[in-house]
């Protein structure tokens, strides 16, 4: 099964999901389906609402160097009240995994907290000031997999 989602190409195996739904509106989503045990959403939205204002707070220039900085502070040991906060906001703890994958044009940031139903990839291609954000009760080699199914048209 293969799905085009803006600049996205998804090739995967219709046999993975019990169903595959689209939805449009101001956040247009695809949800992935694994019958009762899980479900994974695919949403494309701008890098201010899909990091909630993050660059704009920092004074970065764009998404990735919001989410360069924020993956660094998590193993900083001198951190500012607002870097406390914003690591926070978006669920980064001691034993979070973070991970970045980088493949051409495309970069891949994860965070993953085990067992937790809102675990995140974000992923930023070059040149755009948006991104794809995945949401879903997923692990790392889960992510690794979500991966290998993206292409960018």
């Amino acid at each position: 099964m293969v799905i085009t989602f803006v600049e996205l190409r998804i090739c995967t195996s219709a046999a993975t999901y019990s169903k595959v739904e689209v939805l449009a509106g101001a956040t247009p989503t695809i949800v992935f389906e694994q019958g009762d045990k899980r479900f994974d959403a695919l949403s494309y939205e701008s890098a201010e609402k899909a990091l909630s204002g993050l660059p704009a707070r920092l004074e970065a220039e764009n998404a990735r160097q919001a989410l360069d900085a924020l993956f660094y502070w998590r193993d900083s040991s001198n951190l500012t009240p607002q870097q406390q906060a914003l690591l926070q906001v978006f669920g980064i703890e001691t034993e979070t995994q973070l991970m970045q994958f980088t493949n051409g044009n495309v970069t891949a940031y994860v965070r993953v907290n085990e067992g937790a139903a809102d675990n995140t990839v974000f992923i930023i291609i070059d040149g755009s000031n948006n991104v794809y954000r995945l949401i879903g009760n997923f692990n790392e080699a889960d992510v690794q997999q979500w991966l290998s199914f993206i292409n960018v048209n």
